[in-house]
């Protein structure tokens, strides 16, 4: 889903996670690693390091690279347009799709998440972490100089942005 820009973070029941700056990407581990941009690109074939075959499923994440513990939007760039490739990457993970053949989009994202967290991602791949605390959270990433905050309705299905990454 793709997010939208707004000046009031919203209230009610939503889960709020940092807006990483980086690389959007559909990533799926389902026949093989296939990784695509939200305008079709294929980057596979610029992050092999990412590919895994614990986990099969269609991902909605962020690719990220970081300088100082921040993610650094440039060091992304240098990697993903300049093939760099001794800039480090990694994959913020922050949604399912599908998860071993079986579509999740129409689940609510509570239980998206759920999945999401039994998975045990780990390595190049992150899961970040779900702040109840929206206006606690926007004041600590304003702190940090990140690029902002993500807030999800915990009972929202997952609207897509692009094709499948196949």
């Amino acid at each position: 889903m793709l997010a939208r820009a707004e000046h009031k973070l919203p209230a009610g029941d939503y889960a709020y996670e940092v807006k990483w700056d980086g690389f959007r990407a559909i990533v799926s581990t389902e026949d093989g690693f296939r990784v695509r941009s939200r305008r079709g690109w294929n980057m596979a074939p610029l992050i092999p390091e990412l590919a895994r075959d614990d986990v099969h499923g269609i991902f909605d994440g962020e690719l990220v690279a970081f300088q100082d513990g921040l993610p650094h939007f440039p060091l992304v760039t240098a990697r993903m347009l300049h093939k760099k490739r001794n800039v480090p990457v990694a994959y913020a993970v922050f949604d399912v799709l599908a998860l071993d053949g079986e579509p999740t989009t129409s689940l609510p994202y509570s239980e998206r998440r759920e999945l999401l967290e039994s998975l045990g991602v780990d390595g190049f791949w992150f899961l970040p972490p779900v702040f109840e605390d929206g206006p606690a959270m926007f004041a600590s990433v304003c702190e940090q100089g990140l690029e902002g905050v993500v807030a999800k309705r915990r009972d929202s299905v997952y609207g897509a942005w692009c094709a499948r990454a196949g």
